[in-house]
Order: structure tokens, then sequence, then C-alpha cells
């Protein structure tokens, strides 16, 4: 329900309520305005592409998605009650901010023609239709910026709902280590050496090992849950102390000079570490309720056996 971090274009057609209804079918009104077939299809797929990265589906994956549409069209018909309920508080933006964002967004693209070969890019037929997606995403955004802003979450409520759910905050073990790999067992006993001569593991890592992932990080491997690791690293891994390498450890992948950087016991997450993230889930919570109260008590009607 809430903006993320997407590009511009994205975000829009995310959160767009549908453009001005043309001469086509009627599947659905809110209030004073209507979703068409035609506006069911435009914001379909521009949805479609923005879940495939901006890609265009064919023809052939679309048929295989229309499916959705009638799941969809319940979606934009929240959108367009929470737009609505924007514009009855004074949330809704002005004329003004439009042209802003409208010239904001030509800058960005480096001037007019780029910014309308763009739209055409990602599927938005012309400058109408963008200003009135940017009009409904930034009045959409107020509206749940409102909602939130009224919301008081007390500590009390967020340390009962840890208490009574703690299970949801465990972490499992897990092993932080790093790496050098090399192909054979006596490249990792030359390996060996060098380390014990005082060479520094991190740099020796990006010098000769094979683990293209890790080596630019100087064999960092992060830490991961202690049962993911392949039998023999992880054995070996767990066998050494913070600081220490290992002798050369064999595995499917080759062999292996390990660092232990750390081992972080199995615990629940305290309070402390998780309370916003408690926080953020009973204020998606309140305002789903919200949401949804505002569509029961709005005037509403969808046709589905009109959906095409």
């Amino acid at each position: 329900m809430h903006p993320r971090s997407l590009p511009l274009l994205l975000i829009l057609a995310l959160l767009a309520v549908p453009a001005l209804a043309g001469a086509d079918t009627v599947v659905a009104r809110v209030g004073d305005r209507v979703i068409t077939q035609a506006d069911l299809d435009l914001q379909f797929d521009l949805f479609l592409r923005q879940s495939t990265g901006g890609v265009a589906l064919s023809d052939e994956a679309k048929a295989q998605l229309a499916g959705l549409k009638k799941q969809y069209l319940e979606r934009m018909v929240q959108d367009a009650v929470v737009v609505q309920a924007a514009e009855r508080r004074g949330l809704a933006p002005d004329k003004a901010t439009i042209d802003r964002r409208v010239a904001q967004a030509k800058q960005r693209l480096s001037g007019d023609e780029a910014f309308r070969a763009a739209l055409k890019q990602y599927g938005i037929p012309d400058v109408a239709t963008y200003r009135r997606m940017t009009y409904d995403a930034l009045a959409y955004k107020a509206m749940i910026g409102w909602i939130r802003q009224r919301l008081q979450v007390s500590d009390a409520a967020a340390r009962m709902l840890y208490l009574l759910d703690r299970a949801a905050y465990a972490e499992s073990a897990q092993l932080c280590s790093a790496h050098i790999l090399v192909p054979t067992r006596e490249e990792a006993e030359a390996v060996r050496v060098r380390l014990e001569e005082g060479a520094d593991f991190g740099e020796l890592a990006r010098e000769v090992s094979k683990d293209p992932g890790s080596a630019p990080r100087g064999g960092d491997l992060g830490c991961v849950a202690v049962g993911s690791l392949v039998p023999e690293f992880e054995k070996a891994a767990r066998s050494l102390r913070p600081g220490q390498i290992s002798e050369p450890v064999q595995t499917q992948f080759g062999w292996h000079l390990i660092r232990l950087n750390e081992f972080r016991p199995a615990r629940i997450r305290p309070y402390d570490e998780v309370q916003g993230a408690i926080r953020s889930q009973i204020e998606g919570l309140a305002i789903e309720r919200f949401v949804k109260n505002l569509v029961a008590h709005a005037q509403v009607e969808v046709y589905p056996d009109r959906v095409q």
C-alpha cells in the first residue's frame, strides 16, 4: 500500500488511480469517478511492467495473467477511495504542485522530448494521463500520511505484541566467516605458509581466491545461519576460535582456508532491536483497517462481469 523507492514513473504507475474515462465500458464507479475497461487495461499493463522491471510482456503472457484483472480492479477502487478521502480533507495537490512535479520530471530527463519518450516507454499514453497519475499518487500519499500522523502506538501495546509472539523474533545461530578458495591442496598449503609469514588474509583473498563472489571483499562471506553451509566447511569453521584460520579444507568447490570472524549463538532478538518493526506492523494493520472502512462507507459500484 505504501510507496516504495522505485523510479518516479513506476511509482506513479503503481499508485495510479485511472485517468479520465473515455467512451468505454464502465467496470466500476467510485463516487463521481468512473473506471472504464480502457482505464483498467492501461493500469493493469503498467502494473505488469512494474512487476517485470519495466519489460513489456508478450501477448501470450498477458493472456495468462488476465485473470488477475478483477483483483487489480479492486485495488484501483480502493486507491480511488483513498484519493477522494484526501480531496475531502483538503490534502490533494493543487495545479501548481502538479506543474512543478511535471517540470521537475522533464528536467531530470533532459527536456520535453526525452520526457515524452519515457512516458511512451513505460506505456503512459500522454502527458495528461501522467498529470492525473501524479495528482492521484500525491493525494494517496498525503492521505496515508494523514492517517499515520494520527496513530499513537503505545509502548505497552508494542511490548505486549512482542511478548505474545516472541518466537517470531527468534534468530538462529550464525557463522560469520571468510575464506580463500583455490583449486588444489598444494596451492592451499602455499597460501597457508604465506599467512603464517604474516601476509594479510584479505589481501591474499583478493589476490588468489577463486571465489568470484567473496574475493573482491577480501574473502568475506558475511554471516549465515548454521546449517546452510556445506558440511565440511561448516564443521571446520565451527571448530575455530574467532580470528583463527583453518588448515586446508576440501569441499566440492575446491580447497579452502577458513577464518572464523564471529560465532553468534541462537537467540530471541531483544525488544529494543525490534520495537521499530513492531510499531510499523501495528501502523500497517491500522492503516489497512482504516482504508477498508473508507471503502465500506464509500459510494462504490463494481461490475466484475464486465471486465474483459
